[in-house]
């Protein structure tokens, strides 16, 4: 099974809609899933073009999006190739984090209290799951927050990063400029760690 084939097989497991389509020479899986906007990443060490989009959104508005990235996701993939071709960049390998699970959350503990205060909201909790695609995720109708366990074996401070970006949503819940400003007054170095965390993203965020 090709690397395009198993990502698609994997996410139709979570019950979410995915198809391969083709634009301006770009080959990218599609999932539909519930959001508001249009997101894209480039899946190291693969090369993978993934985009996600809301239901109701049209293909055609779709592919004009992708096309109008092209650039940007042929820059990424030329810099994987690099990476790779210098040793910075490994293939995966699976990882057994379960161990570092009851750290983690013991540290998020510590640091919900006092972050929540900082920023003035109050969530019902925050838990530790095993996610793929994402960092973390926030619930803003029962103010859960979720982390991803792949965060265990990160550097404590972009952990703390996560979980200020996943507080922050209860304050606004879409990434905009609003969004932005709060990340800007409570942590004012966070585009650093989000570099940091995810070294293939634009920086333009």
């Amino acid at each position: 099974m090709g690397l395009l084939q198993a990502t698609r097989a994997r996410f139709a497991k979570r019950g979410w809609h995915t198809s391969s389509e083709c634009v301006a020479g770009i080959e990218f899986i599609l999932t539909r899933k519930q959001m508001k906007n249009i997101r894209m990443r480039v899946k190291a060490p693969s090369g993978d073009v993934l985009v996600s989009a809301p239901h109701h959104t049209e293909l055609a508005d779709i592919k004009r999006f992708v096309a109008s990235k092209s650039e940007w996701v042929l820059q990424a993939q030329r810099k994987i190739k690099r990476l790779l071709a210098e040793g910075k960049l490994n293939e995966p390998v699976q990882r057994d984090l379960e161990p570092l699970r009851k750290p983690m959350q013991h540290a998020l503990l510590e640091l919900l209290p006092v972050w929540e205060q900082r920023i003035g909201v109050q969530s019902s909790g925050c838990s530790v799951r095993k996610m793929r695609t994402r960092w973390g995720s926030c619930n803003v109708r029962t103010r859960k927050i979720w982390l991803s366990l792949e965060l265990a074996d990160k550097p404590p401070e972009l952990l703390e990063y996560v979980l200020v970006h996943e507080l922050v949503h209860l304050l606004e819940a879409s990434h905009n400029a609003r969004f932005y400003r709060f990340m800007d007054t409570f942590m004012p170095d966070w585009r650093d760690k989000h570099q940091r965390l995810n070294p293939l993203a634009r920086r333009r965020l």
